[in-house]
């Protein structure tokens, strides 16, 4: 081999080398840049645990809006049912006070009916008393015509006096009719010591009574125990009764239990029970019937000893 050979092969010797070690120096950088197996893991794992901080925060947020929420609903609810009690309250006042008034305009119309009424039953005795005069009057016309003996013209008059006789006879008895019918209209013939409401009369004990005993004291009157056919007539009745006191009604399902029926025959269409009644508790049962100031219906025992309200026609 020549000298200048050897020269180059040892630059190429030298120029493989330098590129080894450049390819060395650029292989280290690479494994210095890149992120080692443990490190990823530990970056995963607080990431995983800045996003569990994440959302429990969310959470929180959440449960606070929540909850302000709830609260905000419970105070509305609070606010409509304080205001709900009020309007309930207001009514119920206003009620009283309606049935107040018209408890003394009843009482007025009352007075001024009875007043109607004496003065018809004054009119019906004036024409009662003018019919028996009148007809007196004109049967000793008659009677002083028929003796004369008197020509055509007489007899003439003496049929037109029977006529006018006839006239007013029958004008009177429609007039009595009409007077009988008017004092029956406005009913004004109750018992002392009796409520009268429409054309019924009724009778608050105050004493008490079991309900069979109450039935045969009604029987006395000529009346029975109040049987009750309206709302208006229910309204009356709990109007009358004070708030510690009950009263019999008569209704009754001591025949058939649940099958409740007035005491005259007729079955209930119309009731006004208290909330939960009739619930027949105790050992003896609950068969008889009774009513509150509230005007609601409960069913009670019969032997017990109540009050209790006559009704009769007047």
């Amino acid at each position: 081999m020549s000298r200048g050979e050897g020269v180059v092969g040892a630059y190429e010797k030298c120029d493989f080398a330098e590129g080894m070690e450049l390819e060395k120096r650029e292989r280290r950088k690479g494994l210095k840049g890149a992120l080692s197996p443990e490190r990823a893991v530990t970056l995963l794992y607080l990431l995983l645990a800045l996003a569990f901080v994440l959302f429990l925060a969310l959470t929180i947020v959440s449960l606070r809006r929540v909850s302000a929420a709830w609260e905000a609903l419970e105070q509305a609810r609070m606010q409509s049912e304080k205001s709900w009690t009020t309007a309930w309250h207001n009514l119920s006042e206003v009620q009283h006070i309606l049935d107040k008034q018209l408890s003394g305009e009843l009482k007025a119309i009352h007075g001024r009916l009875l007043n109607v009424s004496q003065e018809v039953e004054n009119v019906r005795w004036k024409m009662t008393q003018c019919k028996a005069e009148c007809g007196k009057e004109l049967s000793d016309r008659l009677r002083v015509l028929e003796e004369r003996d008197v020509l055509e013209p007489v007899l003439q008059q003496l049929a037109e006096v029977k006529q006018e006789q006839s006239r007013a006879s029958a004008l009177l008895d429609a007039a009595l009719e009409e007077t009988r019918n008017l004092s029956e209209i406005l009913c004004t013939r109750c018992p002392a010591g009796w409520q009268q409401f429409a054309k019924t009369c009724y009778f608050f004990s105050t004493t008490d009574k079991p309900w069979l005993a109450a039935k045969d004291s009604c029987g006395d009157f000529n009346a029975h125990l109040v049987v009750i056919n309206s709302e208006q007539e229910n309204k009356f009745l709990a109007n009358h009764i004070m708030e510690n006191r009950v009263f019999w009604l008569g209704l009754t399902d001591m025949d058939k239990e649940g099958d409740w029926q007035w005491i005259d025959g007729r079955s209930l269409s119309l009731s006004f029970w208290n909330s939960g009644e009739p619930n027949n508790v105790g050992h003896h049962g609950e068969d008889c019937a009774t009513i509150y100031s509230s005007g609601r219906w409960n069913d009670a025992t019969c032997s017990n000893a109540e009050a209790w309200i006559c009704e009769r026609s007047c």
